[in-house]
């Protein structure tokens, strides 16, 4: 490696690529990590760093529930022509399936764990989160898959989730977790406890192209990833995640969105108001801890206090009132 290349890796070594509009990339020597919500300008900030540091060949697609669909076809097709390698850590859905897709060599990780590790794939959907038909026929995104499946995929299977009503459904690839297991779910987007409490069908990722490798691919940073994981919470005893009686909140509202937050997909959290007013919930990250308590701090004005963590209720009745102090 010539002095200006060593240069280049220690920078991206060095310093996140990060966008509050776009996706974050992390470079990791001949490794980037790219995570969060696509968006368009991270095709041009992709191009520019892959041009930078040639010596990239692998890429991890870490938690992202995907974003501009046109980005991700383009990112897909790149990372094909340049012969690049991609694995999963965490969640890819939607436009970052295609990403993912377009690697060479394609593998899952096991950054998480097997049941918090999937590809997800979809059609395209409006802003209101309803399939738009006409962009999944104009893009070819039936065809795309076939193709970057390497010829694998079952079209009938493609054909019925390209056609997935609404954008909360996918069809779910997942590692292997136990031999008596399923490794791919059909979710319609009504389900709870998706994609695990979805439809299991009989078939897996390597079969259709998705992974081209059965082995886990840890990412660079596992060691500091896993040091960030919440351990597993701990329940309190006040209830379980289904008694809806119990739930500390006043307002009916307040009760329809904790029915909604049962359905929601981990990791999630949910928090309340010590005046059993107000409420807040988060679902989708490792943040929802964090985002769930300030969230409802901010709406509240006083500190909140976590109810349930995933399906695990980690709520105690306050010792004392302590709204408004």
């Amino acid at each position: 490696m010539n002095r200006v290349f060593g240069l280049v890796l220690l920078i991206l070594s060095s310093f996140n690529f990060s966008n509050a509009l776009g996706m974050e990339f992390q470079g990791h020597e001949r490794t980037l990590i790219m995570s969060g919500a696509v968006v368009t300008g991270d095709l041009v900030k992709l191009k520019n760093i892959l041009q930078e540091t040639p010596t990239i060949q692998h890429v991890v697609l870490r938690n992202s529930w995907g974003g501009d669909a046109w980005t991700g076809y383009r990112v897909g097709e790149i990372f094909r022509d340049q012969r690049i390698e991609t694995s999963v850590s965490g969640y890819c859905v939607s436009s970052c399936s295609r990403m993912f897709l377009g690697g060479i060599k394609r593998y899952f990780s096991d950054d998480y764990s097997p049941e918090k590790t999937f590809v997800g794939f979809h059609g395209h959907y409006n802003n209101e989160g309803q399939l738009n038909s006409k962009s999944v026929q104009d893009q070819g995104l039936f065809r795309w898959i076939v193709k970057h499946s390497d010829g694998k995929a079952d079209e009938v299977l493609v054909n019925q989730w390209i056609n997935i009503a609404i954008a909360q459904g996918m069809v779910a690839f997942m590692p292997q977790r136990k031999a008596e297991l399923p490794m791919t779910y059909f979710c319609k987007g009504t389900e709870s406890k998706r994609p695990l409490g979805c439809e299991a069908l009989q078939t897996n990722a390597l079969t259709r192209g998705v992974i081209t490798d059965l082995s886990l691919k840890p990412s660079p940073d596992q060691v500091q990833l896993r040091q960030t994981f919440m351990p597993a919470p701990s329940a309190s005893g006040y209830a379980t995640a289904d008694e809806i009686g119990k739930v500390p909140l006043d307002l009916k509202a307040g009760i329809d969105n904790y029915q909604k937050y049962l359905n929601a997909m981990t990791p999630k959290a949910f928090a309340v108001a010590p005046d059993r007013q107000f409420w807040a919930w988060n679902t989708g990250d490792e943040e929802s801890v964090k985002s769930a308590l300030s969230r409802c701090a901010e709406r509240a004005k006083q500190a909140c206090l976590l109810y349930a963590i995933d399906e695990t209720v980690v709520y105690s009745t306050p010792l004392t009132n302590t709204t408004n102090q």
